[in-house]
């Protein structure tokens, strides 16, 4: 149970709430909601404020703080959103309550760096997540008579549906009853890939997961230090290292060598050109240059680079065209023939991902500095074999020059994991999941990537058919949806549900 004072009388609601009135004509709808970071924040918020009927949510989340998750549990300064504040959207009803809360708390004024050259707000992740506990306590303690929160501090790890409804066991033993059940995993932990071997995650110089706080309080300033992986994690450690005034240098390689590209040039100081896009689109058409065109990957890749030569010949950033796709990636992707999905996630993902997750314009000014001064060095390179007990007590990584192919051998005394989130991992080591798919109410999308859901999350059994008491949100339905990844995108994936399960949970 949760150590907040407000979150133990949001439990004490709950429990009140989950019995028939006085009168004894209204019952509240039992919601059980399995992880507590973005996702199951952004559901519990939305369906307490649209129910009109009365509904006592169980979050299960082991973490102190609801809403943080793995991204916005960080506590380092350096660890900023990769987007400005405006697209940070909880509620699509409610565009400015962040801008709000973030002026009330004082936050612009403590955080005298998160301002880009145009004047955008790159909030600190740690602020981001605190703004997310705090509105969903006050959504609690607000919320309509008979509907109520409760943060239970613990693991689901059974499940069985004895009489239609759902009975979640948890690892204390507690037993919560659903009428819907909701799966709001996120993304799980990073782990390590090959060529790292599974043993290698205990070796005190190996940091297999990045995102945990204080990771590098132990790593000396004058440590040789590979960082494997280049996207924004990368960013954030190199960040981190460099405030902590590293002096040796640092390493940063990856497969192909890609960074994440920069926001537009308004975004970054320039004046926004006229008919620039919003950042964000709840519900877009799909884009005019891909209606058109056949259900092929490669015949989108080349309507998308046309119409980013088209943009940039207007004087439009080349992001307005590919945030056009982005935004209705939702609506594309599912039409995609499998084959065709995967050929994606083999040959372009990466690139994708390097365009659609940019860098906070602060940390990537700083790591260029560094960069141009050769304290960091980025190299496209193929780890081959990594071995721990080098003769000098470091740690011996060979590997290959991805573009001349040429093998190399370097000593580290701390390699950082920063290879990235894996969304399809979730289902191989959470208990939780495979106690569903044991049951057969769960699978895998064909694409490999997270559950197979219907078109209102629904989770598809077995035998593939849609379970309306069963629902599955963000990052484990990237393989449906396409790109089910950031703040406004689940957010908004939660309001396209939320009238079916309205009416799932009013039957």
């Amino acid at each position: 149970m949760s150590n907040d004072p407000a979150e133990r009388q949001a439990s004490g609601r709950a429990a009140a709430g989950s019995h028939p009135d006085r009168g004894g004509s209204v019952q509240s709808r039992r919601v059980v909601i399995v992880g507590g970071g973005f996702s199951a924040a952004c559901f519990a918020l939305q369906l307490l404020r649209a129910a009109t009927f009365p509904v006592a949510i169980s979050i299960i989340e082991p973490r102190e703080h609801l809403g943080r998750g793995l991204a916005y549990s960080a506590a380092d300064a350096d660890h900023r959103l990769n987007a400005p504040l405006e697209g940070h959207v909880i509620d699509p009803d409610r565009p400015g309550e962040l801008r709000e809360w973030v002026e009330g708390a004082g936050v612009l004024h403590s955080d005298e760096k998160c301002r880009s050259g145009g004047g955008h707000v790159f909030l600190r992740r740690r602020d981001f997540g605190a703004f997310l506990t705090d509105l969903l306590r006050r959504e609690a303690s607000h919320a309509r008579p008979g509907s109520s929160m409760e943060h239970v501090r613990d693991l689901a790890v059974a499940v069985s549906r004895p009489d239609g409804a759902y009975r979640v066991v948890t690892s204390g033993g507690r037993r919560l009853e659903a009428d819907l059940l909701v799966l709001a995993t996120g993304n799980p932990e990073p782990s390590l890939r090959p060529p790292f071997l599974p043993e290698h995650a205990g070796h005190p110089g190996i940091i297999a997961n990045p995102l945990e706080p204080g990771c590098l309080e132990a790593v000396p300033a004058d440590a040789r230090v590979l960082v494997v992986g280049s996207g924004l994690t990368a960013l954030d450690i190199v960040s981190t290292l460099l405030r902590r005034e590293h002096r040796a240098e640092l390493l940063v390689v990856s497969r192909r060598g890609l960074r994440p590209r920069p926001h537009a040039p308004h975004i970054l100081g320039a004046a926004a050109p006229k008919g620039h896009r919003p950042p964000v689109v709840f519900d877009p058409p799909v884009p005019a240059f891909l209606r058109d065109e056949p259900l092929r990957i490669r015949a989108w890749s080349k309507a998308l680079r046309r119409e980013m030569r088209r943009c940039s010949a207007a004087g439009l950033p080349w992001q307005d065209s590919f945030d056009a796709l982005r935004d209705a990636v939702f609506k594309i992707w599912p039409q995609l023939p499998v084959e065709e999905k995967n050929r994606f996630l083999r040959r372009l993902r990466v690139y994708y991902d390097a365009h659609r997750f940019r860098c906070p314009p602060m940390n990537d000014a700083g790591v260029r500095r560094a960069e141009s001064s050769g304290r960091v060095r980025f190299a496209a390179a193929t780890l081959l074999a990594v071995h721990p007990s080098a003769p000098d007590g470091g740690i011996r990584v060979e590997m290959k020059d991805t573009r001349s192919g040429e093998p190399a051998v370097r000593h580290f005394d701390w390699v950082v994991n920063c290879t990235g989130l894996d969304p399809g991992a979730g289902w191989r080591f959470n208990p939780f999941l495979n106690a569903l798919a044991d049951h057969g109410w769960l699978r895998l999308d064909p694409t490999g990537i997270g559950l197979h859901v219907g078109s209102h999350c629904e989770a598809l059994d077995a035998a593939g058919n849609p379970q309306p008491t069963l629902r599955a949100i963000g990052p484990p339905t990237a393989g449906v949806f396409g790109d089910p990844l950031g703040v406004p995108f689940i957010s908004g994936q939660i309001r396209r549900i939320l009238p079916d399960v309205l009416r799932t949970l009013d039957c």
